[in-house]
């Protein structure tokens, strides 16, 4: 049986932290889960809408301070303690 580590998702985009009830919520994941995984098991406890966010124009995730863009995209693999944050499109100029 594979280790299971634990990731902190943070949601800053309001209608997900509506979803899921709660701005920051607890997932534990098998070891060498990706940051795509962890979006499909927390589409699966509050619904699909949290798997849009990362097709979403203008919407960052952000793995422990960096844009996964630099890191894999959906790809990056994740660690145990490790804390995924949806921004939420930036408006202003």
């Amino acid at each position: 049986m594979k280790n299971m580590i634990k990731v902190k998702l943070v949601l800053l985009e309001e209608d997900l932290r509506k979803i899921a009830g709660a701005k920051e919520v607890i997932f534990e994941l098998p070891e060498e889960s990706t940051v795509k995984e962890l979006l499909e098991n927390a589409a699966l406890k509050y619904g699909k809408e949290i798997m849009r966010a990362p097709s979403r124009e203008g919407v960052l995730i952000i793995l422990n301070g960096q844009n996964i863009e630099f890191l894999g995209g959906l790809n990056a693999k994740l660690s145990d303690g490790d804390r995924v944050v949806i921004l939420p499109p930036v408006d202003g100029g």
